[in-house]
């Protein structure tokens, strides 16, 4: 093959990786920050035990 079709080739390669890593990366970043907004959402207060002395979720 003429080194110019192998480097076209080669082009068209690292293209199609790099808009799929782009596109895998997007998606981890998606998933994260939905993990991260449910857990703020679901935090709660503690509050001291007095017979134990240790903290556990205050009941709403």
């Amino acid at each position: 093959m003429p080194p110019l079709v192998v480097w076209l080739i080669g082009a068209a390669g690292a293209v199609i990786g790099a808009k799929l890593w782009s596109m895998a990366e997007r998606r981890a970043n998606e998933d994260l920050e939905r993990v991260r907004n449910a857990e703020r959402d679901e935090v709660r207060q503690l509050e001291r035990d007095p017979v134990t002395g240790t903290y556990r979720p205050r009941k709403s």
